[in-house]
C-alpha cells in the first residue's frame, strides 16, 4: 500500500492485521494539512461487533483505536464527531478510562446504532 488514503481506509475497516496497517501508515507523516478519510459510526460498530463475536481481542481493538486517535488525516462523521472522538479515546486508553469488555462494547454499540 503506497497510497495514504488506501492505507487509512484499510485501517478504518481493520482489513489487515494491525501490524501490517501500522507498517503501511509509517510511510506517511503523522501530521497532515487535510483529512483523507472519515471515521463513521459504522467503522466503530463493525470493529466492536467483531470484538463481541470474538474475532478481535481487547488488545487488537485498543491498538486499532490508538492507530486512529489523534491522526490529522482522519476526519470524524460530522453529525457524531464528539461521541466518536470520545469512543476512540476510550478504546485507545483503557488505563485512563475503562477496560473494554463485552458489556461495555454492547453499551457503546447501543449508543451509536
Amino acid at each position: 500500500m503506497n497510497d495514504r488514503r488506501e492505507a487509512l481506509i484499510n485501517l478504518l475497516h481493520y482489513s489487515h492485521s494491525i501490524e501490517d496497517l501500522a507498517f503501511s501508515l509509517q510511510q506517511f507523516p503523522w501530521d497532515s494539512d487535510e483529512s483523507c478519510v472519515t471515521l463513521t459510526r459504522q467503522h466503530i460498530i463493525a470493529a466492536l461487533n467483531r470484538y463481541v463475536l470474538g474475532d478481535l481481542t481487547t488488545d487488537q481493538v485498543e491498538s486499532w483505536a490508538n492507530a486512529i486517535e489523534g491522526r490529522e488525516d482522519i476526519d470524524y462523521e460530522s453529525e457524531h464527531e464528539e461521541i466518536l472522538h470520545e469512543i476512540i479515546h476510550q478504546l485507545a486508553n483503557p488505563l485512563l478510562t475503562s477496560a473494554l469488555d463485552t458489556q461495555q462494547a454492547q453499551m457503546v454499540l447501543s449508543s451509536i446504532s
